[in-house]
This record gives structure tokens, sequence and C-alpha cells, in this order.
């Protein structure tokens, strides 16, 4: 159990129950209501990247650079829930690319990851059958039944934080989704550069979007030394791609912007105090 901090006690959230479905009327209802809240939290197909498009944006980035991925602490844990939801949407991104690499033993440590994460979250019994379902198709090494597993489980654990609302969680797990897979896609472009792969990492409107997410964070967190690193590091990597000519990064730009990806995920990773500064080692 994580203990108590400054920081997460800035994000507050409420339990609501909810009601199982009986019988098809019910679960229509429930999945109208579903999309209300999450268009009345600000996570709709209009205004938020869909998980779907992140990972699956993810499967050009060939080769897979194993040896960023092999780097990170699997099995890091946090004393706030902001790193916390960060390092859920990490483990999501890398699982995804593993199964692109088709390294099941791997698949399955991360597996494990999740389901702690997602407890220290609060919401991993939800986890459970999702988690049991990603071993299995490990154990028939089905990949693509991998990757969609991956997906229902980000998906899972934004619902269940929509469930607390709390919404700020559901954007910040998909924030490290999006982190961990643009870093790793520039390093495998920054490595094998090709303008296809280079154009997808020029996007900016999801860089926009998850910088207003940052933005709108409650002040004092917001101005810890974490997140205000984590945010002026997103915030150079969108200057970069607007700099770039037609949308496509050149090899030199996307160098730097892997370079500033590196250095948002050290933040978003690092070890921090009760207020959000950097513990030195």
């Amino acid at each position: 159990m994580h203990r108590a901090s400054a920081i997460s006690a800035l994000l507050v959230v409420f339990f609501l129950p909810v009601t199982k479905a009986r019988d098809v009327t019910e679960a229509e209802l429930k999945k109208s209501s579903d999309e209300h809240m999450r268009e009345e939290l600000g996570v709709n197909p209009i205004t938020a990247p869909s998980i779907q498009k992140i990972l699956k944006d993810l499967e050009v980035f060939r080769p897979i650079p194993l040896n960023v991925i092999a780097e990170a602490d699997r099995d890091a844990g946090f004393n706030n829930r902001f790193q916390t939801a960060l390092h859920f949407g990490a483990l999501v991104a890398d699982g995804f690319m593993l199964t692109l690499a088709e390294r099941p033993q791997d698949i399955q440590n991360i597996g494990r990851a999740l389901i702690r994460e997602s407890r220290a979250l609060g919401v991993g019994g939800r986890l459970a059958k999702r988690s049991k379902s990603l071993f299995e198709h490990s154990d028939k090494g089905d990949w693509i039944g991998m990757r969609e597993e991956l997906m229902r489980t980000q998906q899972d654990v934004e619902t269940s934080m929509m469930e607390l609302h709390d919404e700020e969680m559901a954007h910040i797990i998909s924030l490290g989704g999006w982190l961990r897979g643009f870093q790793l896609g520039a390093a495998s472009t920054a490595s094998n550069y090709s303008p296809a792969k280079a154009k997808i990492l020029g996007e900016a409107g999801i860089m926009d979007y998850f910088i207003d997410r940052l933005e709108t964070l409650h002040p004092r967190l917001k101005r810890t030394e974490m997140v205000t690193t984590l945010t002026g590091r997103v915030k150079q990597i969108l200057t970069v791609a607007m700099e770039a000519e037609a949308n496509v990064p050149s090899p030199e730009q996307v160098a730097k912007m892997r370079d500033l990806a590196n250095e948002a995920e050290a933040a978003a990773t690092a070890r921090v105090d009760d207020e959000g500064r950097f513990v030195k080692k």
C-alpha cells in the first residue's frame, strides 16, 4: 500500500457503486451512461486520443528498441498516484511493443506489473480476469490477442477511474502510454529513419491535447518540479514537431525529439519527495 503524500492528496476520488447489467436493455443503458460520463469528463473520441490509435501507431516502429525497454524498471513503485498512473500507461506501451517483438516471458512480467500498479491505483480487482486472459494468449503465442488484451486493460482502468470520478488519472494513464510509446518510436526512428515513421512522431494534435491536460492539473501539483520538468519537455517536443517541414521531422529533428522524450520519461519515473521535488541519488 503506497504511503499517502501531499501529491496524492491533491487527487480526491469518490466511489460510486456499479450495478452489473442483467439484460440487454440494462447493458445498453449502462453503455449510454458510460459514454455520457466520458463526455462530461472530457474523455471522448473528439477531444481525447484513442488508446487504440496510440498503440496501433506503434506497429510501424520496427525494429523494436528492446534495449530501451530493458532499461526501464518494471517493478518501480512510487509514493504518488500521478507517477503510478504514468507508469501504468508506460507498461501497457512496453507490453504492446513486446508483442511485436514476440517476447512472451517479458509480456507475462509486464502483466504482473500491471496488476501491481492497478492495485496501487485502487482498481486491481477489475484486472484479474484480463490478466489471466493475457497470460493465456501469451502461452499460445497469440500476439494479436495479446495486443487486444493490452488495449482492453487500459480501457478497463480508464473506465474504473471514471467510475471513481477521477478523470485526471484517466488522462494521465493515457499520457503515460503515449509518452513511453513516443520515446520508443523516436528511438526506433532515430536508429532506422523513414519519413513514414517520422510523420507519426510529428503529429502535433496529440501533443497539444496532453499539454492541455498537464496545464489543467491542480495548481500545487502543476507547480512541482517533476510536473514542470515533464511539461516543459513535452512542450519542447511539440516545438520541434511544429518546425518540421510538411509535418515530417528530419533525422536531426527526430534525434532531438528522442533526447527530449528520454528526458521527459526520466522525469516521469524519477524519485521525488512528498512535495514533488527530485530526490538526488
